[in-house]
C-alpha cells in the first residue's frame, strides 16, 4: 500500500500552482496529481481528522467499495488516495448493482456490512458527489466524514456553556 511517493514534493508542487484543483469541501482541498492519484490537503482540523479516518478505514477494508488510499502524512495533514472518475448522477451506482432504490442498494449486503464497522454516516452517501469509478465499478471516495468526526468537529453541541 505504502507506494514510493514523495510528500515534500507533492506539498512543495500544490503550493507552486503544479497540480489541477479538483474541489473543497469544509475540511480539505483536493487536487490531480496526474498520475492516477489526488491528494487531498486539510485546511484545518476537521480535515486532519478525515484524512485520519479514511486512512484508518482504507487501511482496514478488505471489501472493494472505497477508493484506496495510498499514503498520509505523519500529521495527516497530507492524504493521498486512489483517482476515480466522478459520477454524474447516482443512478450509476444502481445500476451498476442492478437495483432499482438508494434503499434497496443500502440493503446489499456488500454495502450494508462495511458501514456498521466504521461509523459512517449513511445519509452523506447517498450524494453522488462521495462516489467515483475506478475500473468501471463504483467506490466511494469521500468517507472521512464518520460519526465520530461530526460529533467532534460539527455537532452544534461540542462546546461546553460555562
Amino acid at each position: 500500500m505504502d507506494k514510493i511517493i514523495d510528500l515534500d514534493s507533492i506539498i512543495m508542487n500544490i503550493r507552486k500552482g503544479s497540480y489541477q484543483f479538483i474541489g473543497s469541501g469544509s475540511g480539505r482541498r483536493v487536487y490531480d496529481l496526474g498520475n492516477g492519484y489526488v491528494a487531498k490537503v486539510a485546511k484545518n482540523n476537521r480535515g486532519i481528522a478525515q484524512n485520519q479516518a479514511e486512512h484508518h478505514i482504507s487501511s482496514s477494508d478488505h471489501s472493494n467499495i472505497f477508493a484506496k488510499t495510498i499514503k498520509v502524512s505523519e500529521d495527516f495533514r497530507l492524504l493521498i488516495m486512489e483517482k476515480a472518475v466522478r459520477i454524474r448522477d447516482f443512478s450509476e451506482v444502481r445500476d451498476f448493482f442492478n437495483v432499482e432504490s438508494n434503499r434497496e442498494l443500502f440493503q446489499l449486503e456488500e454495502i450494508k456490512s462495511v458501514f456498521p464497522n466504521y461509523n459512517l454516516l449513511l445519509n452523506d452517501l447517498y450524494r453522488s458527489s462521495n462516489w467515483g469509478m475506478i475500473n468501471n465499478r463504483p467506490v466511494i471516495i469521500d468517507y472521512g466524514f464518520t460519526q465520530s468526526v461530526r460529533r467532534r468537529y460539527y455537532s452544534p453541541f461540542r462546546f461546553k456553556l460555562m
